[in-house]
């Protein structure tokens, strides 16, 4: 009988250390999954500023175009 109960004191260490080591686990998860979602959002603000830089940019040649056609047409109409 003692011999049984020296068995499950074991056993139930072993569980309690096993419970241990899965809430450690399982804080290192919460923990990466905190920083992952943190860099998503960095990451996606990062991308959306250069979208947003390229379309200024694209925008500003485009504009410039425009401009020069313009100043041509009412040159052309002036003569």
């Amino acid at each position: 009988m003692e011999d049984i109960l020296k068995q499950i004191l074991c056993e139930l260490k072993e569980i309690k250390t096993d419970i241990g080591d899965l809430k450690t686990g399982q804080a290192r998860l919460e923990v990466g999954q905190q920083k992952l979602q943190q860099n998503l959002i960095e990451g996606l603000g990062t991308y959306t500023e250069k979208i947003s830089e390229h379309v200024d940019d694209k925008t500003e040649v485009l504009n410039k175009r425009v401009y020069k056609v313009e100043a041509e047409i009412e040159r052309l109409s002036r003569q």
